[in-house]
């Protein structure tokens, strides 16, 4: 009977971690993503138009992606998740692409500027998490009975 709940308790300590962990990998990424944004996207200008210096300009879209976050990282974590726990019998190249495709509809709003670099990077930035980083499934399986 001991080895039954230790064998639940050991269970839910790996999904615990493996949600914990697909949510760190997410957020490694897209630091990543918004890091190369700074860094690749044309310099920001001040209100009179002046040119920002490259690394004002870099910390400029550094803080324009703590912003963001609110708007794509976190309901894509509220969606990895939900997912994951939802759909954990799925095979792993359907889940991945289902998931995908669920993840990109944080970044419609970016859409509506003139902010190419951005879109582009922040869409690379969610597949590539999706497709090779993002650990499936989120749940493992039981080997032992409930």
């Amino acid at each position: 009977m001991k080895s039954s709940g230790s064998a639940k308790a050991t269970w839910r300590q790996g999904v615990t971690w493996r949600i914990v962990r697909c949510v760190l990998l997410y957020l490694l990424v897209y630091a990543m993503a918004w890091t190369a944004i700074g860094l690749l996207a044309p310099r920001g200008t001040t209100a009179s138009f002046e040119q920002l210096s490259r690394w004002g300009s870099s910390l400029s879209y550094l803080d324009t992606g703590v912003y963001c976050f609110v708007l794509i990282g976190l309901p894509s974590i509220f969606i990895i998740v939900l997912t994951g726990l939802s759909h954990h019998e799925m095979e792993p190249p359907k889940f991945r692409a289902m998931v995908t495709v669920l993840i990109l509809l944080p970044t419609w709003f970016l859409l509506f500027g003139n902010i190419v670099e951005e879109l582009v990077i922040q869409v690379a930035a969610q597949g590539v998490f999706t497709t090779f980083v993002m650990p499936v499934p989120l749940i493992p399986r039981r080997d032992s009975g409930p």
